[in-house]
């Protein structure tokens, strides 16, 4: 027998789940009073407004059981809870709505079931047996508007704001952070770009492709008193400008020069990384690899190749990440537009016939914010060319009896124009997604011949 008076490590696990109530009613912003003399109703919830603070008078009652020992049969997507006859008796008699809280408070996890809407069937009732759902149940600040649903009456007319948090938008803008402070111009008698390039080609010489044509003459960030340029410039008509004096200019010709050389360094980005232009789609694609095997950047695939649903043995068609890149000027700050797309092709190449088809099918399957956030922060990844210029990986030592393929050289990181994190913005509100999304679909792709309307099945 003890010598002394003792509270025992049950009432220990008890109170801490008591109190892991108390904390997550106190994220929802509702008011928590525990009981002191009660018969199997450990608490009441009274639902609050969390903008305006007004009280309702609205209640639910809670009965908490915590510990290891209540969750029965559990597995990893469920557990088992066997009522008490008595407190069940007790809990379905009154006239205020009752949940049962299960929790493992050393683990920081509570379930939780509306016990008179659950034992409303009758068969549930003569078992006294919950099946609890973890993925469903959990009794977290998520599930706020479902208590209050159960207090509020439902012609009551009263609306519960959301409980203000803040968050962090992040807006598609890469801010342009460093281009060449000079820019060439000179004047030139050549008229097409194709006439430039012949002169080069037959002469021998190679030139970079930071250059423009416009006008009668020729920009460019490297100095045009050089060779190859002094090939395909009139001599002595060469000025050192800058390129600030382009860049700000309210003057649509210069920002308009100024725009297009910034073009040229961004294709020597995405060359570098195998990402082509479409001319008759106006985007940015990653081209297909030479063995047509699937590519990842950043975690996603950014070629891959579709079995045909009919004939398994057949590609059905390729799908290259894609975007739209445009540079826009704000505030005196210029930033790279991006907008996440995709890329159709039969063979690789050839442009699928079904392109229109499978980009609205997929539009309207990627509805999710965090789909587009992805697609977004990969982009940011590929033009900062942070995966180029990051820490060489350790090599991994080589076998001295297996011939394994040699590495593909990593892409030199371009310098010429580099670019700032994507725009983020701290807002006082959040909305979560799933007060205002749909489900995710299945992001599943359409076959030979797509059609829409198992996109909303």
């Amino acid at each position: 027998m003890a010598k002394y008076k003792q509270i025992g490590r049950a009432d220990m696990t008890g109170d801490k789940g008591i109190a892991l109530i108390h904390r997550i009613v106190n994220d929802m912003g509702f008011v928590w009073n525990a009981l002191h003399l009660e018969a199997g109703i450990d608490g009441i919830i009274e639902i609050r407004d969390a903008v305006t603070a007004e009280v309702t008078n609205c209640i639910i009652q809670v009965q908490s059981k915590a510990g290891h020992s209540y969750f029965k049969a559990e597995t990893d997507t469920g557990f088992e809870f066997l009522c008490d006859e008595r407190d069940l008796d007790y809990w379905m008699r009154g006239n205020a709505p009752v949940v049962l809280v299960v929790s493992r408070p050393d683990q920081n996890e509570a379930y939780w079931v509306s016990i008179k809407d659950y034992f409303r069937d009758p068969n549930r009732r003569k078992s006294r047996k919950i099946q609890f759902v973890k993925t469903t149940d959990r009794f977290d600040a998520a599930c706020r508007e479902r208590l209050a649903a159960l207090a509020l009456p439902v012609d009551s007319g009263h609306y519960l704001a959301a409980v203000p948090q803040t968050d962090t938008l992040i807006c598609n803008l890469l801010p342009v952070a460093d281009y060449p402070e000079r820019l060439f111009r000179a004047t030139t008698k050549l008229r097409y770009p194709s006439q430039v390039w012949e002169t080069w080609e037959a002469d021998g010489v190679e030139a970079k492709p930071e250059w423009l044509l416009h006008d009668g003459f020729l920009y460019s960030f490297h100095d045009l008193t050089f060779s190859p340029w002094t090939k395909v410039c009139i001599d002595s008509t060469t000025q050192n400008l800058s390129s600030n004096a382009f860049a700000f200019s309210q003057d649509a010709n210069l920002k308009y020069v100024f725009v297009r050389m910034l073009g040229s360094c961004l294709k020597e980005i995405l060359n570098r990384q195998g990402v082509r232009f479409s001319q008759s789609r106006w985007h940015y694609f990653f081209r297909s690899t030479s063995d047509f095997t699937e590519k990842k950047v950043g975690g996603l695939s950014v070629f891959k190749s579709y079995q045909s649903k009919s004939n398994p043995d057949r590609i059905a068609y390729y799908r290259h990440r894609a975007a739209e890149l445009d540079f826009v000027r704000f505030d005196g700050q210029w930033y790279l537009q991006i907008t996440p797309t995709y890329h159709f092709t039969q063979d690789g190449w050839k442009l699928s016939r079904y392109f229109d088809e499978r980009l609205s099918g997929i539009k309207q399957l990627e509805r999710q914010n965090k789909t587009h956030l992805r697609q977004l922060r990969m982009w940011e990844e590929v033009l900062r060319q942070t995966h180029l210029s990051g820490s060489q990986k350790k090599p991994k030592q080589r076998s001295l009896f297996v011939e394994e393929p040699a590495a593909m050289p990593t892409p030199t990181p371009y310098t010429m124009l580099s670019f700032d994190p994507l725009v983020a913005f701290d807002v006082d509100w959040n909305v979560p997604e799933s007060a205002w999304l749909p489900q995710p679909a299945d992001d599943s792709d359409a076959d030979d011949a797509p059609g829409q309307g198992r996109l909303f099945e």
